[in-house]
Order: C-alpha cells, then sequence, then structure tokens
C-alpha cells in the first residue's frame, strides 16, 4: 500500500517540528543540568546566576529554550484538544486562550531575561 499524499497534504511539517523541538528540549536540558551542576564547582546563588545570564549567550540559550519550549508544550495541547473539540465556535476559543497565554508567557519571560547585567541588579 503506498501513501498517495505529499508531505504539504496535512500536517506532516508540524509533526517532524514538533519531534525536533522535543529533542532540542532534552539535548539543552540535560546540558543545563550537567554543565550548571556537575562541571561547574561555583556556589549557586543569585549573584552567580545572574552574571552567568547576563551574557548574551546564555541569554540567547534562555530565551531560544523558553520560544521552543512555549511552542512545543502548547502546540501538544493544542493537538490533544484538536481530537476532542469538535464545536467552530470552542476549537476557536480555544486557540484564542493558548495564543494569549503564549504571547503573555513569552513576553514575560523575555522581559525577566533580558534586563539581566553583571553585578545581579
Amino acid at each position: 500500500m503506498r501513501y498517495r499524499g505529499n508531505v504539504r497534504s496535512g500536517g506532516a511539517i508540524m509533526w517532524l517540528f514538533q519531534r525536533v523541538t522535543g529533542v532540542y528540549l532534552a539535548v539543552v536540558l540535560f546540558a543545563h543540568v550537567w554543565l550548571l551542576h556537575y562541571l561547574l564547582d561555583e556556589e549557586l546563588s543569585f549573584a552567580a546566576i545572574a552574571d552567568r545570564v547576563a551574557t548574551p549567550l546564555w541569554k540567547t540559550i534562555d530565551i531560544s529554550f523558553l520560544v521552543v519550549a512555549l511552542f512545543h508544550g502548547l502546540y501538544g495541547l493544542w493537538i490533544v484538544l484538536d481530537d476532542y473539540v469538535h464545536r467552530g465556535w470552542l476549537r476557536i476559543l480555544i486557540y484564542s486562550a493558548i495564543s494569549i497565554v503564549a504571547l503573555m508567557a513569552l513576553t514575560l519571560g523575555i522581559l525577566t531575561i533580558l534586563p539581566f547585567r553583571a553585578g545581579g541588579f
């Protein structure tokens, strides 16, 4: 039996992207735990973490992790709800609520990460 559709006929790209983001999240989370809790022998204080988060590299890593985690989690939620919600108006309401939560979380996360400067405050 041969599949007659193509990649653009359904959600194949989003399916693949969901798997790629899952792998990315697993790798970055493992690297975070290994690097910060086993490799570095410094004290985990607010000042030490603020100094690390103040660097452009860590800001980029943290923001990319935030964006990918939000996409992965909320898109997964949408897919699960998509299987069970069949009324058009309710689907629009749920999709709108998920989009609003995503924008609020992304905005608050970025506004938390960007202002960090070396020295802690």
